[in-house]
């Protein structure tokens, strides 16, 4: 029992997928080919609300926030596999963690669903992708 046990875990851990790595970076990724962009599908309304939040309140100075609307644009970084599966999200240092932590998990959702995509245009993975999105209350 206990060696079916342990093989039911190995296979278990085995079918896992890896988590993606997201990080953040100050550089220039416009020498990275651009990610295919398919449209703002998956960009959830509560995210984009949050942000205005962090950004109107003054908890955070986020690119593009006033005291009264949010125009952001945000370039980012990711790396896919040859398969074309997400392995590392890379965002601009905000420093704003919070907002970092949300605009990283709403690109990974977006990402994910196929909102963004790979073009196989480069060998190593490494595309640039766009977040443009405007919010007020």
């Amino acid at each position: 029992m206990k060696c079916f046990l342990a093989l039911s875990l190995l296979i278990s851990a085995a079918t896992q997928p890896a988590a993606v790595r997201v990080d953040t970076a100050e550089t220039d990724w416009s020498y990275l080919p651009p990610l295919k962009h398919r449209g703002y599908d998956h960009l959830s309304p509560m995210m984009m609300q949050r942000i205005y939040e962090l950004a109107t309140s003054g908890e955070c100075q986020l690119p593009g926030g006033t005291s009264r609307r949010i125009d952001l644009k945000l370039t980012f970084a990711a790396q896919f596999t040859e398969e074309g599966k997400l392995v590392r999200l890379v965002l601009p240092r905000l420093n704003c963690p919070e907002g970092e932590g949300v605009l990283g998990g709403m690109l990974l959702k977006m990402i994910e669903k196929g909102d963004y995509r790979p073009t196989g245009a480069n060998a190593d993975g490494w595309y640039r992708g766009i977040l443009n999105f405007g919010y007020s209350s």
